[in-house]
């Protein structure tokens, strides 16, 4: 009789402005799924979406919570984000105001989670591309290493759904833990 799979769960918390990309990540995630009757809710604004799949050894069962653009929910986020094991910040590079949004939600987070993600999708037209494009992707490549965070670039939605996210995620938060799945390598991830 084979042996059952080890079960972890763990939540990313997905922040970003509106139009941003955060509903599509969060899909990505879900195409990735082995089981895609997981569930999907909201409570108060906030999307919440269960992704279960195989990753290494390990069935994952991750809860996605898609945090609202709006402003009233920034104080907030100290609450979710301290108890994600993994924190997915989603800009869009059309946004002119995408970096200083990005700086106010990373400000309001308080502290860093054990580990994230910094999304960065979209393109800006031909025209303007090269000298534009460049400008705004440096101050969110020095985010993302002031922060500690992956930096994923994605040139467009598609792009994205087609970008392995959900292993992406696991890899950040579970890809040096061991097969058996110690309860010592999980200490300080805030998986379970």
């Amino acid at each position: 009789m084979a042996d059952a799979l080890a079960s972890l769960s763990f939540q990313v918390l997905v922040i970003g402005s509106r139009s941003s990309g955060k509903s599509s990540f969060v899909r990505a995630a879900w195409n990735e799924s082995s089981d895609h009757a997981a569930g999907e809710e909201s409570a108060d604004g906030v999307q919440i979406r269960k992704v279960t799949s195989l990753y290494s050894t390990f069935t994952t069962v991750v809860d996605f919570l898609e945090m609202p653009a709006e402003d009233r929910y920034v104080p907030l986020l100290p609450h979710f984000g301290g108890s994600a094991a993994c924190i997915a910040l989603v800009v869009n590079i059309t946004d002119p105001h995408g970096h200083t949004d990005l700086c106010n939600r990373l400000a309001a987070l308080g502290a860093p989670a054990p580990c994230g993600l910094l999304v960065v999708q979209g393109s800006l037209p031909a025209s303007a591309a090269s000298g534009e494009e460049r400008r705004r992707l440096e101050p969110l490549r020095d985010v993302a290493a002031r922060w500690g965070l992956k930096f994923l670039r994605f040139e467009s939605l598609e792009q994205m759904e087609k970008g392995r996210i959900l292993h992406a995620v696991c890899d950040l938060v579970l890809g040096d833990v061991p097969d058996s799945a110690d309860p010592i390598h999980l200490v300080g991830r805030r998986v379970t």
